[in-house]
């Protein structure tokens, strides 16, 4: 996703609101897309804190060994 687009998530009823958010809070919506609220660079090129599009956050996998059809490799 663009940094300069406007998601529409932000804007629906579930979003949150306010600035009473610490930094680096994370929010997920509907859609899957996840924000972070962070301190950046608006489009005026102004220092503001808001959300901003964020990678998601990986999980580890489960072990591997029951993953395994035929058990670890030998050798």
């Amino acid at each position: 996703m663009d940094s300069t687009m406007i998601h529409v998530c932000l804007q629906t009823e579930g979003a949150p609101r306010g600035d009473d958010h610490e930094l680096g809070e994370r929010w997920v919506c509907g859609c899957g897309d996840n924000f972070v609220y962070r301190e950046g660079f608006n489009r005026a090129g102004y220092v503001c804190v808001e959300w901003w599009p964020a990678p998601a956050i990986p999980r580890p996998r489960r072990s591997m060994r029951r993953g395994l059809l035929f058990g670890q490799r030998k050798g």
